[in-house]
């Protein structure tokens, strides 16, 4: 254990380091947009591409908080807005008129229902800021989906004059969805390359599936489960469920899921058979085995089976941003290839 997450260190130093922000769409030449903000009740989308996060977040974050910017001009009416913001992937195609079918996967409330000010700003000048009380972690893949429910204002609830920096021309980077005078309306109208520019703050760290697993006993496929995102100086707590009870179980981790480190490489997925000098199992290894822990399954029968391996995490920020990859092998002569069952992979990002 000690060798293995010492020898972290030289690799972590290596690492870039990663910007805190993004901001998207970047325009050129900058428009200025009138919604959502001064339009009064309303609910609104707005879809950001994958690809302009990807010039800015090297793996994938955790986002904590979004700003918006004044326009260049009628930026003065200073406003409270009473509103509510979800965050969730999004569609690689855009938006429909339909507010729940843009999300790819279930969207998280990043801030419940409370007010937020929309301040006085010169141009360019950041005039909302929005910190999220719950985070949402960006997988570095899809596209993202902001949607944002204005319930009223300081205004008794009317539109007003404002204007924020925007584009109306961001071709494959941006679009809305918008329907005024309810806050929580089902279907909107949909306006192609339109939106607010929009900085994204995110926070290295970060727990994310890949692959598949295969059977064991009784045809349940064992789990694999970072209980905690790993953090320097603290507990991170991984653990198996869902395999059969009293099974040796190995947890397997490294810093590659596409090719092993032994000499020659081994390119991944990989299927276990060979390695273990049998035939084809139809179980792959996902992640490079640089470093293997025992344990035993306990529980009470097929699919009960849980284990739990708590690993302690050196306090040093050269950590923060590493990319760790882990499965958990079990020996099971009841499985379907009657020798093997494994979980799908997990990618974690050091916080």
């Amino acid at each position: 254990m000690r060798t293995f997450l010492l020898s972290f260190v030289w690799l972590a130093t290596a690492l870039a380091a990663q910007p805190p922000t993004v901001t998207t769409p970047n325009p050129v030449q900058p428009q200025n947009v009138d919604r959502p903000f001064p339009g009064g009740i309303g609910h609104y989308q707005q879809w950001y591409a994958a690809s302009e996060f990807m010039t800015g977040f090297t793996t994938p974050v955790r986002i904590e908080q979004l700003e918006f910017f004044a326009g260049s001009s009628n930026s003065s009416n200073a406003t409270t807005i009473d509103m509510e913001v979800w965050m969730g992937h999004g569609n690689s195609l855009g938006l429909t008129s339909t507010f729940a079918s843009n999300f790819s996967s279930p969207p998280v409330v990043v801030w419940p229902r409370a007010n937020v000010q929309l301040l006085a700003g010169a141009p360019g000048a950041v005039v909302m800021t929005v910190p999220f009380l719950n985070r949402f972690t960006w997988d570095r893949a899809r596209s993202i989906v902001v949607e944002i429910r204005i319930f009223g204002n300081s205004r008794a609830n009317s539109p007003f004059l404002y204007n924020l920096r925007g584009t109306a021309a961001g071709i494959g980077t941006t679009a809305r969805n918008y329907v005024a005078g309810n806050a929580t309306a089902p279907v909107g109208t949909v306006q192609q390359y339109v939106g607010m520019v929009t900085r994204f703050t995110g926070r290295p760290g970060g727990v994310i599936d890949f692959g598949v697993g295969c059977p064991g006993e009784g045809n349940f496929v064992p789990r694999n489960t970072s209980v905690n995102i790993p953090f320097p100086g603290t507990v991170w707590n991984n653990q198996l469920t869902q395999a059969a009870s009293q099974r040796f179980a190995l947890f397997a981790m490294g810093l590659s899921n596409t090719q092993t480190s032994s000499q020659p490489p081994i390119p991944l997925p990989a299927d276990l058979g060979p390695m273990l000098g049998i035939g084809p199992t139809a179980c792959d290894l996902l992640v490079d085995p640089f470093a293997t822990f025992a344990a035993m399954t306990v529980g009470g029968g097929a699919g009960s089976g849980a284990a739990t391996l708590p690993i302690t995490m050196p306090a040093m920020t050269v950590f923060i941003g590493l990319s760790i990859y882990t499965q958990w092998l079990v020996a099971d002569p009841l499985s379907s290839n009657g020798v093997i069952a494994v979980t799908q992979g997990v990618w974690c990002i050091v916080g």
